[in-house]
């Protein structure tokens, strides 16, 4: 495959990606990393050049619903995720690369299956304090945490905006904290770092 059908492919991705995000609120990140996977990519290139694309996402999809953040809930997600890559990266050196690709593979399988009910019963701080932990250990394993998170944080008694912006920039904050943890333990991007702008402007347009 030549880099220019590559790139055409990728950019489709993404709009698709995007696409299916905007309609249903969820589904578009865990689409876009299995076709990064099935095209070949490695998951330390994958992973991180998902979360650079996935950023530009939901930063506009933040930018769009700012005035419905629930910050206080926003809060307790972002201070449990925000030391948790560090065990993140342990795991990524335990596992190999067809075991986390198995994960993967039944995240998408409980992206398309499992009830989307937002578990109710639990209060919204223990909520989004699992949901935080979660993203903040598995982001850098798995890539995509939003079909497992999902469920806490479609909480009962909020309005859709309220849910679209609060999960947009948790999953925000995810990606950015995705992409410093690689850089830190050494993988870069930088031989697709020219790749980057056709790819943002087309989850911009989806």
């Amino acid at each position: 495959m030549t880099p220019a059908v590559f790139l055409a492919l990728l950019t489709v991705a993404c709009f698709v990606g995007s696409t299916i995000s905007g309609l249903i609120g969820m589904a578009g990140g865990i689409f876009l990393l299995t076709v990064l996977v099935l095209m070949g990519l490695p998951l330390e290139v994958a992973i991180p050049l998902h979360a650079a694309i996935q950023l530009s996402s939901n930063t506009t999809r933040l930018i769009a619903y700012r005035e419905h953040i629930r910050w206080p809930a926003l809060k307790v997600f972002v201070l449990i995720a925000l030391p948790l890559p560090i065990v993140g990266l342990q795991l990524v050196h335990v596992l190999n690369e067809d075991v986390t690709k198995a994960i993967i593979g039944v995240v998408v399988l409980f992206a398309a299956w499992a009830p989307k009910g937002g578990l109710a019963q639990l209060p919204e701080r223990a909520a989004f304090g699992i949901a935080g932990a979660l993203s903040g250990t598995l982001g850098v394993v798995i890539g995509a945490t939003g079909p497992i998170i999902a469920p806490f944080l479609l909480r009962e008694g909020w309005e859709n905006e309220e849910i679209i912006a609060t999960k947009a920039t948790g999953q925000a904050f995810i990606h950015a904290q995705k992409i410093v943890a690689f850089g830190v333990a050494g993988y870069v991007l930088d031989d697709m770092l020219w790749q980057l702008p056709p790819l943002i402007a087309a989850v911009i347009v989806g």
